[in-house]
């Protein structure tokens, strides 16, 4: 095992190069901890096959660094890998490699593609965060979940396709991707985690398949799904509510099939009886597995506030009853406009 530090690329006065070749790191095995950090020469580089390891912090600041070749003989790339290599426009992952570590190419913010092969079981925390020239990315059927802010920030994604081996999506996974119009959620996806889609402001529809069973908070926050207000037969405007799983709200015990009236001056976020247009911002205020720690159900709002809220869909009013509890299903054909 032959290992390249810091010390050796200063020693040799490869800190201050604008290329590195592969003849030059033959024989090395484990490019390590900090080896080229801050090598701001740094344009190209090409790593040789005797490399099996990146480990944390290797090219981190190398804010020259245009283009790397990654051999198929790398399993590993650590944390903070690539870490602000900020013109870096093109990564190819060999499939030999198998972990791509947390923060490993945090903000790249000119990174225009990357492969990822069907070698890579996990994708870390902040692994992609801020890489706002990414426009798509393919994620692998080989990935079991998708880490939090993996994705955060990537304002120039506009699609998604999630394979069906992800089980869950972490908090913030994709966060402020204001760019993001599809996202495909398959059937294995059990959690979204808080905030995941929070921010995504050009995110119009989305499917939530029936086997997920857990929404984090804010989980849609600020998404443009512009649910049409809708009346029933009654004149009564229809929203919806979350309750804790006993049917209490901030203490106050509700029961289907039943109205209330509020006799205090009503005021939206402090007096009235609260609910969403958009089913999917009930998660804003409430969150964990739907049926079993909070229930959703349709209500019926009469007397209302003209106040509304600037973050999401939530109105006020003096008059609630509450009807049916809802599904995961039914809350697909309510936010895209199936009813």
């Amino acid at each position: 095992m032959k290992k390249l530090t810091q010390e050796l690329v200063i020693k040799n006065g490869w800190n201050k190069l604008k290329e590195i070749t592969s003849d030059m790191l033959e024989g090395y095995t484990h490019i390590c901890w900090a080896a080229f950090r801050e090598c701001e020469k740094l344009v190209s580089i090409e790593i040789p096959n005797s490399v099996t390891s990146i480990e944390s912090n290797a090219f981190e600041g190398c804010s020259s660094l245009t283009s790397v070749a990654i051999p198929n003989s790398v399993t590993s790339i650590g944390d903070y890998a690539f870490y602000g290599c900020y013109n870096l426009t093109s990564v190819t992952i060999p499939n030999s490699v198998t972990s791509i570590g947390d923060s490993a190419f945090f903000w790249c913010e000119n990174l225009i593609s990357v492969t990822i092969p069907n070698s890579v079981t996990s994708i870390g925390k902040n692994a992609f965060f801020g890489c706002s020239s990414l426009i798509s990315v393919a994620i692998p059927n080989s990935v079991t979940s998708i880490e939090g802010f993996a994705f955060s920030y990537c304002t120039g994604l506009t699609s998604v396709i999630i394979p069906n081996t992800v089980t869950s999506i972490g908090s913030n996974a994709f966060r402020a991707c204001s760019g993001l119009t599809s996202v495909t959620i398959p059937n294995s996806v059990t959690s979204i985690g808080k905030n995941a889609f929070g921010d995504c402001i050009a995110l119009t529809s989305i499917e939530i398949p029936n086997s997920v069973t857990s929404i984090g908070e804010q989980a849609f926050y600020h998404c443009n799904f512009n649910v049409a207000k809708r009346y029933d037969k009654y004149g009564r405007i229809i929203a919806y509510k979350c309750f804790l799983h006993n049917m209490t709200c901030r203490n106050f015990q509700y029961e289907e099939g039943k109205t209330y009236i509020c006799k205090e001056k009503i005021k939206l976020c402090l007096h009235g009886f609260h609910a969403c247009l958009n089913p999917l911002d009930c998660f804003n205020y409430y969150f964990g597995e739907l049926g079993k720690d909070i229930v959703m159900h349709e209500v019926y709002l009469e007397n209302i506030s003209k106040e509304t809220n600037q973050y999401d869909s939530k109105i006020v009013a003096s008059k609630i009853t509450i009807g049916k509890q809802l599904s995961i299903s039914d809350i697909n054909k309510i936010v895209n406009k199936k009813i």
